[in-house]
């Protein structure tokens, strides 16, 4: 072990700032990998939730359509005939 740490003494005492400057760019990189990452994921929620709505907004509409109609526009719609109050 104290060959191993006497080998790290000396790099260190060689290369402390080269080896500061790496662990800094490291640092601030992954800050920025991580900050990114946050962003996509509150932008994929955003997008998931927007279509969520237009899908309701839509089917709302959809319902309120079907509801004003008549049996028999409701039945020819769906490419039937009305017959005696039955859709055929």
């Amino acid at each position: 072990m104290t060959a191993l740490a006497a080998i790290f003494a000396t790099v260190w005492q060689k290369h402390w700032g080269s080896i500061l400057i790496v662990a800094g760019v490291i640092a601030v990189a992954s800050v920025i990998y991580l900050k990114g990452r946050s962003d996509a994921s509150a932008e994929a929620e955003e997008a998931a939730r927007t279509a969520v709505f237009d899908q309701i907004k839509e089917r709302y509409q959809t319902d309120d359509q079907v509801q004003r109609m008549s049996d028999a526009e409701l039945c020819r719609s769906i490419g039937g005939k009305l017959q005696d109050g039955r859709c055929l």
